[in-house]
């Protein structure tokens, strides 16, 4: 499941960051937990994997977590606006391994070093 232009959207990217708005309305949001909605983890590895996928202008398939910590929770009517960070890029062939930091305000929510299979879109078909 997508949940770019759902869940969050991208308001401003460089070469290896991403800017992005939570949508505090989603429905992820009315259950997880009703009253005080904070991110979900599986929704931020999520966002990261389709955030390295338009990075790497290639579709990445997660197929490994190697760490992630989750350092302080993610609240989108507190903190709607993220960075995605992609501090370290080792691509070989179709695997790419990256660890990405989602921070904001010199807060880091979370860390994770994730593994991914990348097929290269073909522009030229």
């Amino acid at each position: 499941m997508m949940l770019l232009n759902d869940f969050y959207q991208i308001t401003d990217r460089d070469s290896q960051a991403f800017r992005i708005r939570l949508n505090p309305t989603h429905e992820i949001y009315r259950a997880h937990f009703p009253g005080q909605p904070i991110t979900p983890g599986v929704c931020q590895i999520q966002l990261v994997t389709e955030l390295l996928s338009l990075l790497l202008d290639a579709e990445a398939t997660l197929t490994d977590i190697k760490n992630v910590k989750y350092l302080s929770v993610i609240r989108p009517e507190e903190t709607p606006q993220l960075t995605v960070r992609f501090t370290k890029f080792v691509c070989e062939e179709n695997i790419c391994r990256t660890v990405a930091v989602l921070e904001e305000d010199g807060c880091v929510f979370s860390k994770m070093s994730l593994t991914c299979h990348v097929v290269r879109r073909h522009t030229d078909l």
